[in-house]
């Protein structure tokens, strides 16, 4: 097997010895290379322009206790090799690639017929590519560090390795070059059977892999950078360049993994928190306007542009993994299926299986295509069935998603806010946003009606009281005067909170008429001098205030009487001090005077 050992002392000589090849740029990851301003990629870009990259047909590979197994994303070629692989596979176009046993192994994705199979000398897969013919590979040591990039044809020829001490990541091969990016900012072009550098580029975002979506190459880390023709302007930032913007998101997901990292064989959290997106033709937006964003078992629809919600998915398992296909994504769950959502509506076109739970999985969508799909309800309807889920996991993503339903007109979110409010599937804190939302909405008034006509009932599953709270505080604002019977009937009704009871009645200082004077009355009587909560003595002094206004010479008596009665509790007392007006003085008391 031939090595060329990259670092130390051997780096030097290795330069020196290389920097005189026709065309070359001296040894590989040489620290001393100096910025040729793109000239070099520049040039690597017009020589290869015409040579094409076959593009996979879209598949899921899935790491299992006893192996691999993998499916298209059309239902076909599904087939398993048993076997433990010792780090997460690659998906390298119509290529598997893994490692496993000390071996590292290419597999015809198609069938499972293996290609070859090297010793990988104790490192772990990095990353792969594939052009048709020969497949690229790094690996290292699970630590870091002990980096190599081997090519490889279809019949185990090695073309190249490389071992380097700079870290390696995931590399890519076309037209008799490797691509690989090193050191978080470089990417090295080698031509197969030397050990020398054709090209250097420097990017100045961060950079780990090099990979292949859909005939395009692009270098991706923090960004995805496409390798065309404006390729040696990148230096400048004036490359064909795809950019998320960053938003706040649930568990602060990430678009390109590490390519320098061993993923292990097991997925973890960072694995199901992760967005997906597609660059669009012109290699310098993402297709459809639109990203995925993943929570563990939720999935969000969301807009690059103005970040707005488009659609949620609720997945039976956590998301372990998946891309952006044409027309949609492709998400793989624990439970080994891969969900295919449309990427506008968030419509569900279907799923296929891998046939038994992953541990982890790798989905590559090449050229499939997510079509068609059929509707899961209005966004607030997504959204209601992605916060009911009784996950203490799911807390932030579902805080996330109320926050985003709030800000929507739609009079339909009003009705899924006080179902959330009202069920005891609903969990304490999320039930508590809810009503906080409720409270400032401006629209769905017939849906508050409908629920504060609701009361507390065992008998028919009504186990909790409907928001009164935030109903009445919306109602006022909306100066609905027809809550006015259904919020005076609340005071008296004993399933209430003391909170949802002084809500009320503030409301219907606003609200009230003539008509609900006995309610109010009622209300007023028995609990001036019952009232031992704050919230109590407030609604028994906004109970005043309204019988002042409504309830005419009677209604001022009957407050003047409690204001003097000793029995009426102090702090109530001095509350109705401050609202009576002053007395009238008749004019025999004037004179008297």
């Amino acid at each position: 097997m031939r090595r060329l050992v990259i670092g130390g002392a051997a780096l030097l000589g290795l330069t020196a010895c290389g920097s005189g090849m026709q065309g070359g740029l001296g040894s590989a990851f040489s620290p001393t290379w100096q910025n040729d301003g793109g000239k070099s990629i520049g040039a690597l870009a017009q020589r290869i322009a015409k040579a094409q990259l076959p593009v996979g047909r879209g598949l899921a590979v899935g790491v299992t206790t006893s192996g691999l197994v993998v499916i298209g994303l059309d239902g076909s070629a599904k087939w398993s090799r048993a076997g433990a692989v010792d780090a997460r596979p690659a998906i390298a176009g119509d290529v598997v690639v893994a490692t496993g046993g000390g071996r590292v192994f290419a597999l015809d994705a198609r069938t499972g017929k293996p290609f070859w199979s090297l010793s990988s000398e104790g490192r772990s897969l990095r990353g792969a590519g594939d052009d048709g013919r020969v497949t690229a590979v790094t690996l290292g040591g699970r630590g870091g560090g002990d980096s190599v990039v081997i090519a490889v044809d279809r019949s185990g020829r090695e073309l190249l390795h490389l071992e380097a001490k700079p870290e390696l990541g995931a590399p890519a091969v076309l037209a008799d070059t490797v691509l690989v990016p090193w050191s978080g900012q470089y990417v090295s072009a080698v031509r197969l059977g030397s050990r020398d550098e054709t090209a250097r580029l420097l990017l100045r975002d961060k950079v780990t892999r090099v990979m292949q979506i859909g005939p395009h190459l692009y270098f991706g880390g923090m960004s995805l950078t496409r390798f065309d023709d404006r390729i040696d302007q990148a230096g400048a930032n004036r490359a064909t360049q795809a950019v998320l913007p960053t938003r706040p998101l649930p568990g602060e997901p990430r678009l390109i993994d590490d390519g320098t990292r061993v993923a292990p064989p097991v997925a973890n959290a960072r694995d199901s928190i992760h967005l997906y997106a597609r660059p669009a033709a012109d290699g310098a937006h993402f297709a459809g306007d639109r990203y995925a964003a993943t929570y563990y078992r939720i999935a969000m629809g969301l807009a690059v542009d103005s970040g707005a919600l488009g659609w949620v998915r609720t997945l039976p398992a956590p998301v372990l993994g998946g891309d952006a296909a044409e027309g949609g994504f492709a998400l793989c769950d624990a439970t080994g299926r891969v969900w295919l959502i449309g990427a506008e509506q968030g419509t569900d076109a279907g799923s296929v299986s891998l046939g038994e739970p992953v541990q982890s999985c790798v989905v590559s969508a090449g050229s499939f295509t997510v079509a068609g799909g059929k509707s899961l309800g209005s966004l607030a309807e997504q959204v209601e069935h992605a916060v009911e889920l009784d996950d203490a996991q799911m807390v932030t993503a579902q805080g996330f998603l109320l926050e985003r339903l709030g800000s929507l007109s739609d009079p339909v979110v009003t009705k899924v806010l006080i179902d959330l409010a009202s069920s005891t599937r609903t969990p304490p804190a999320l039930a508590e946003a809810a009503r906080k939302l409720l409270a400032g909405r401006r629209s769905g008034a017939e849906y508050m009606l409908e629920a504060l006509g609701r009361e507390y009932d065992f008998l028919s599953d009504v186990l909790r009281p409907p928001p009164v709270a935030p109903l009445a505080d919306a109602l006022a604002a909306m100066d609905r005067k027809d809550a006015a019977p259904l919020l005076a009937r609340h005071l008296n009704d004993p399933a209430d909170s003391p909170e949802d009871i002084e809500h009320a009645a503030r409301a219907l200082v606003k609200l009230a008429s003539p008509a609900e004077l006995e309610e109010i009355r009622s209300f007023f009587s028995l609990y001036r001098a019952t009232a031992e909560r704050p919230p109590l003595v407030a609604a028994v002094i906004a109970a005043a205030e309204t019988l002042l206004r409504i309830g005419g010479a009677e209604g001022e008596k009957l407050v003047r009487s409690a204001a003097a009665d000793p029995l009426t509790r102090p702090d109530v007392r001095v509350g109705l001090d401050g609202v009576l007006p002053p007395a009238k003085t008749t004019a025999a008391e004037s004179t008297a005077d």
